[in-house]
């Protein structure tokens, strides 16, 4: 590098712009998108038939590719696995606060699906909860195509 002049100029007051762009993937992406139409989709392997919601490009059980084609969509109606039962919640600024009142999780199995989801359970008093119990999808009233858009699980009845 003979001849090469090296020098250092300062700089200063330039704006930075750093642009991003990341993706959920597409089985993802169509997974979000159908929840405004109020559709939960999951992902069927065509090799083992093992169904994932949400879905997965990859199958975790036979390592199976999988695209747009092994969607499927599920009824919205599962059965409880198990729950557990939060007494506090983030603030948003990295701290815990206190619930007014506890709030239910659940562990969830749609009809349709082998893996589980994990939603809140809502209108359920979290000490009459039971595994085993039948549950249906809860939407927003008005859905965007965002997780979101399922408020939560209902037990049925």
């Amino acid at each position: 590098m003979k001849g090469l002049k090296e020098e250092v100029i300062p700089v200063r007051g330039i704006p930075v712009v750093a642009g991003f762009k990341w993706s959920v993937g597409e089985l993802m992406d169509r997974f979000i998108r159908e929840l405004g139409n109020k559709k939960i989709l999951g992902a069927k392997c065509s090799k083992c038939n093992y169904t994932y919601v949400p879905p997965r490009a990859w199958c975790g059980k036979c390592s199976a590719k999988m695209d747009a084609n092994n969607l499927v969509e599920l009824s919205g109606k599962g059965v409880l696995i198990g729950f557990t039962t939060a007494y506090v919640e983030l603030d948003g600024n990295g701290n815990f606060r206190d619930l007014e009142k506890p709030k239910a999780i659940g562990a969830i199995k749609l009809e349709g699906a082998d893996s589980t989801i994990f939603m809140p359970l809502i209108d359920v008093d979290p000490e009459k909860l039971k595994a085993g119990i039948m549950v249906n999808v809860v939407w927003q009233e008005e859905t965007r195509g965002q997780i979101s858009d399922i408020k939560g699980f209902k037990p049925e009845g």
